[in-house]
């Protein structure tokens, strides 16, 4: 006997289920919370799923994904970003707790997108970027007790994504990427200094 399950979300929005949509990979991470148990970067990558007990739980800290290169958050008509935070409305449990999300192209400047209470959806139109491939989160919730603590995401997604642009620089999203590059042009400074 076939039997099918259909999940059915308390609001009536429904996630994509292309891959692509969805964060790729952590670049960053600085949790809080003594016992949180959440912690680990596969609860906030990949697709939305109900099934999914694990979100990842901020516990007052922050959070920095790479949607891709190309698989870029685009600004398209309405809103372009959604997160998914564990709540009443759209998971038909658990309380929703505050955040903020930021964007940004390169890792180095970033542009408040608003805050967030439970699952909510962002519009990169007042940041003045066409596109954005970096999304950090961070918690405002000031409760980090618990085992779950501070805001629980379960997925980030771009409700309108596309290839990076022509011309676009990229950053690689390696840990330590910007401590290397500030050693090498220190490193060239200092060369250029004794050659005088």
């Amino acid at each position: 006997m076939l039997s099918l399950s259909i999940v059915v979300f308390a609001d009536g929005r429904t996630p994509g289920t292309d891959s692509r949509a969805y964060a790729n990979s952590v670049v960053d991470k600085k949790l809080g919370g003594a016992a949180n148990i959440n912690n680990l970067d596969s609860y906030i990558i990949g697709v939305v799923d109900m099934k999914k007990v694990e979100p990842m739980s901020l516990g007052g800290g922050y959070v920095i994904v790479d949607m891709g290169a190309n698989e870029l958050i685009l600004d398209g008509e309405g809103d372009d970003l959604r997160v998914y935070e564990i709540d009443q409305v759209f998971y038909g449990m658990d309380t929703p707790e505050k955040y903020e999300v930021f964007v940004s192209q390169d890792l180095q400047t970033w542009v408040s997108l608003g805050t967030g209470l439970g699952t909510t959806e962002f519009d990169l139109a007042g940041s003045k970027l066409s596109w954005a491939r970096y999304v950090k989160i961070e918690d405002r919730e000031t409760n980090i007790s618990g085992r779950a603590p501070g805001s629980d995401i379960d997925a980030i997604e771009a409700l309108h994504f596309g290839e990076e642009p022509k011309g676009a620089v990229s950053v690689p999203s390696t840990p330590g990427f910007e401590a290397s590059l500030s050693i090498i042009s220190l490193t060239a400074l200092l060369f250029l200094v004794r050659k005088r």
